[in-house]
């Protein structure tokens, strides 16, 4: 499973530099490993200029409701730094500061297999990792921008002639590890698959938090009880709601600044990197990968908003596409796609478009708006989404969202807005709203519809009474990529 006035400027961006080990979740490809050499790409993303608050480190939604205590440093969170709840019924992580994390076992092997899993705080009882006949089980987390390290937890379970026990170890090179307890044992065994939850201390470890820390589970037989035999090859363990908690940077004003790529070769379409971290102000920086020798086409997309975007993992790139939930109306969605080859090191510079239009509504009543409030937006047309590599694919979303909007009219502030997702398009897109205008008693006063049509990288403003004016006498202003005007009557 897993905050703001937007104006009409341009966006600037700075990509932290991040070298990425691409051990990474069941649907994500893994880095190719075929015997060929590998060659860094660094990707520089030109400056767009912006008006948001300055950029921080990530930090999810879920965090922030469940177990975030502010501290006194304005610019750091207390609570979950990595979670993982395996909901999605792969690798990635809930909640993380970065993705150099990996989960392995038995010598680098990437678990795939999920079975149910427990409820815990505010996430639901879904799925968790599930292993069978393995030797060890390892977590990398990397500590960045961590302070200071509280406690990791999580629930395990074991079949029958599965483990009842297990030791835990700790190393912060991946190689010399360390015990944290010998002996974790099972307080029920008697019953297949019984829950138990797992805390352990870490304050008191010798860690350089300038690293990443490795975590080891070994299973082990255990004190049986009435459970079958320890069978070392079938026995099946399950792990759910891992997490690591202490204090960490924190996000001042969006819960989600990700950016997210994906790798295709270039002629059999076929995906060969993806993943996705997130980015923080600084100086312009390199964001890095490593492909062997060959065409690709990348896709890199940048999301500054409340919510993640929906980019479900595919093998190829005609099943790839993207899409912002439409009551997540302040995202600042950038992309681009670029084709390149790669035959050595290299650096390519390129610019990033603006994956979102602006919508404005500018009220030009002469009485008195302090009756209203409360205005709610409801998309007429379809959902929109982005499929880059199929711009005729059947519409994959479900969007039944809609965008409040509570506002504090006054004589010189009439006007309300927010961003619709379009994607990257020269053709114009089809939109229409239906408005609806309430008062502080929550009686509707009046509803209106207003449609248009523009492409991404757009200003669009309707203008004219909210209300007494009847439909139709909204005019609309467009302004193309931001800069010049046309205005058209409905």
């Amino acid at each position: 499973m897993m905050k703001r006035p937007i104006h009409s400027v341009w966006y600037s961006l700075s990509i932290l530099f991040i070298m990425l080990n691409m051990a990474s979740c069941k649907k994500n490809a893994a880095e190719p490993n075929d015997g060929q050499e590998s060659y860094t790409i660094g990707f520089r993303f030109q400056e767009f200029e912006q008006h948001v608050s300055p950029l921080g480190t990530k930090m999810t939604g879920s965090a922030k409701r469940g177990s975030v205590a502010t501290t006194t440093n304005q610019n750091m969170y207390e609570g979950h730094i990595y979670y993982w709840s395996f909901n999605a019924e792969n690798l990635m992580p809930d909640i993380y500061l970065s993705t150099h994390w990996s989960i392995t076992y038995d010598g680098g092997q990437l678990p795939d297999d999920y079975a149910a899993g427990w409820a815990h705080e505010e996430y639901d009882a879904g799925r968790a990792l599930s292993l069978r006949g393995f030797e060890e089980l390892i977590f990398k987390m990397p500590l960045t921008n961590v302070s200071e390290l509280y406690e990791l937890a999580f629930d395990v379970s074991s079949s029958g002639t599965g483990p009842k026990s297990f030791s835990l170890l700790f190393s912060q090179d991946g190689t010399d590890y360390s015990v944290i307890k010998e002996d974790n044992q099972f307080t029920n065994t008697n019953t297949a698959q019984a829950k138990h939850t797992f805390v352990f201390a870490l304050e008191e470890l010798p860690l350089d938090l300038s690293k990443a820390l490795h975590v080891k589970l070994v299973p082990k037989a255990g004190d049986r009880g009435n459970a079958g035999d320890y069978n070392e090859a079938t026995g099946v363990m399950r792990v759910d709601n891992f997490r690591l908690s202490g204090i960490a940077e924190q996000v001042a004003d969006a819960s989600v600044r990700r950016i997210h790529y994906h790798v295709f070769d270039a002629t059999t379409k076929n995906m060969i990197l993806s993943g996705a971290d997130h980015f923080r102000e600084g100086a312009l920086s390199d964001f890095a990968l490593t492909l062997p020798a060959g065409d690709y086409i990348a896709s890199f997309v940048t999301n500054v908003s409340n919510a993640e975007l929906n980019i479900p993992e595919t093998g190829h790139a005609l099943e790839y596409f993207m899409a912002n939930t439409f009551s997540n109306s302040h995202a600042k969605i950038f992309g681009v796609l670029d084709t390149f080859s790669v035959d050595g090191d290299m650096q390519k510079e390129i610019e990033l478009s603006r994956y979102y239009s602006e919508v404005r509504f500018e009220f030009t009543d002469t009485g008195d708006l302090a009756d209203v409030a409360k205005l709610i937006i409801k998309r007429g047309h379809e959902a929109n989404f982005y499929a880059p590599f199929d711009p005729a694919m059947e519409n994959p979303v479900e969007d039944l969202s809609e965008i409040t909007i509570l506002p504090r009219f006054d004589d010189d502030h009439r006007e309300v807005f927010f961003n619709q997702f379009i994607g990257n398009t020269t053709t114009a897109v089809a939109l229409m709203y239906t408005v609806e205008v309430y008062d502080a008693s929550d009686t509707l006063m009046r509803t209106f519809q207003v449609e248009s049509e523009l492409h991404n990288n757009m200003q669009l403003l309707f203008r004219g009474k909210l209300l007494d004016s009847p439909n139709g006498q909204f005019v609309v202003h467009l302004k193309e990529n931001w800069n010049g005007d046309k205005q058209v009557n409905f």
